[in-house]
């Protein structure tokens, strides 16, 4: 056997991008209802007020003036 015996293969093409067309069986990912997109968006606005107040996050530069509820 010579020193270059390591076997040399080939790499397998890649097939879970996003320019592969989409397989029977792929699940999509994400699929919120517009409720649920909502409650997310209200449970993440409170949080980050309340970090804002106990001075964990900064509030972002030219914010705009709090909303009426």
């Amino acid at each position: 056997m010579s020193s270059n015996s390591k076997r040399v293969r080939k790499p397998e093409p890649y097939t879970s991008g996003k320019d592969c067309p989409v397989q029977p069986g792929d699940e999509v990912v994400g699929e919120y209802s517009r409720e649920r997109l909502l409650r997310m968006d209200e449970r993440f606005r409170e949080r980050m007020q309340r970090a804002i107040e106990r001075g964990l996050e900064r509030p972002p530069d030219g914010e705009a003036p709090e909303r009426a509820a």
